[in-house]
């Protein structure tokens, strides 16, 4: 199953789901003990996959932040690398004369 396919999965259940939620909370003062039940579960399931968002995209995050550094590593060097070629191309010209 590819990755927009479980993608799209997921968002059909959290759909439904949300659509059942907004009944079953409309009605909350009249639920029967089965539809009780069934709006525990289901906000269950919306806290726990937000919880798995939230996680995932801690983890994004905290790549991102590590790559960012990385990049200004290299670029710190790649402007050292620069300055020492510059100075190495001037020193012999500087000898020369």
């Amino acid at each position: 199953m590819s990755r927009s396919t479980r993608a799209a999965d997921r968002e059909l259940g959290r759909t439904r789901r949300r659509a059942s939620l907004a009944v079953l909370l409309a009605r909350a003062d009249r639920l029967l003990p089965a539809e009780a039940d069934l709006l525990r579960a289901m906000v269950d399931a919306e806290i726990a996959e937000s919880d798995r968002a939230r996680r995932t995209a801690g983890g994004y995050t905290a790549a991102v932040r590590r790559l960012h550094a990385r990049v200004e590593a290299a670029e710190a060097a790649i402007v050292e690398a620069e300055a020492d070629r510059d100075r190495a191309q001037q020193t012999p010209a500087t000898t020369a004369h």
